[in-house]
């Protein structure tokens, strides 16, 4: 989402836009859903607290996030709005189960293992995100190899969108 929403949403879904307005409406939906975040993480971390639900909003949480930027792909060519919102929601889920994922390190490791368990995450989930960055960008340097016809489909393809041609 970092590293080709941006672009895509510039170059497909708000193609008739200025490069400033889709910018502006880009900060906007980044804004509107940090700014909720700021304002209810305080709230999912209590209510995961209570009754040991941590798991459980951890999974509510990532399932919205995995929902909506999948959804992404159900969005046609100039309908920014509607992926603006997806993306929004998008955020909202990734950033809403980083609550409960956090307060999970004390119910899986002792406390003097915090700080290795704790980086360990850390790393692996970096690991990951940046080895299908990796991934990404070389489908959308080299489209051919993947079967796909050119960049735009292969920055779709990363984003598990469609564009016009598939």
């Amino acid at each position: 989402m970092a590293g080709f929403f941006p672009v895509f949403f510039k170059e497909y879904w708000a193609r008739d836009m200025s490069v400033t307005d889709s910018t502006f409406w880009l900060g906007v939906g980044n804004s509107a859903a940090s700014t909720l975040m700021v304002l209810f993480a305080p709230l999912i971390g209590a209510l995961a607290d209570q009754g040991n639900s941590k798991k459980r909003y951890l999974l509510l949480f990532a399932f919205l996030g995995a929902l909506m930027t999948s959804s992404l792909f159900l969005v046609a060519a100039g309908m920014w709005q509607v992926a603006l919102l997806f993306y929004a929601l998008g955020i909202i889920g990734f950033s809403g189960s980083i609550v409960p994922y956090d307060a999970l390190l004390v119910d899986v490791a002792e406390e003097d293992e915090l700080d290795r368990v704790s980086a360990l995450g850390y790393a692996m989930g970096y690991l990951g995100g940046g080895l299908l960055f990796a991934l990404n960008v070389f489908m959308v340097l080299k489209p051919g190899f993947f079967g796909l016809s050119d960049a735009e489909q292969a920055v779709a393809a990363s984003h598990g969108e469609r564009s016009e041609g598939w």
